[in-house]
């Protein structure tokens, strides 16, 4: 009986080192497989994240401008005001400036 017993314990063995090799190659073969999914999910997952913080910004903006709409158009009134007032009085220099000139024929 001992020698059937070592025999059936040789071959159980060799069933145990194929099985445990061939679990160890799916095991790497597994776990790459995943890494790459892992990779374009977290790619995904991050322009997302991108997309979400410039849409953040975006509103954040708007909601500036919209909460400081009359300080705005007082700011670019007296910017449109100032450019008015002082391409006028341009104008009006270059022209008391030609009414002052003599007429020389």
């Amino acid at each position: 009986m001992a020698i059937t017993s070592a025999v059936s314990d040789f071959v159980a063995s060799i069933y145990e080192l194929f099985a445990s090799l061939i679990g160890g190659i799916y095991a790497i073969v597994s776990s790459f497989f995943a890494g790459i999914t892992h990779l374009f999910v977290g790619f995904f997952a991050f322009i997302a994240e991108i997309f979400q913080g410039v849409l953040d910004v975006v509103g954040g903006l708007g909601k500036f401008v919209v909460g400081n709409i009359v300080i705005l158009g007082v700011i670019a009134a007296g910017g449109y005001a100032y450019l008015r007032f002082t391409q006028q009085g341009q104008v009006q220099a270059r022209n008391v400036k030609a009414a002052g000139q003599k007429k020389i024929n």
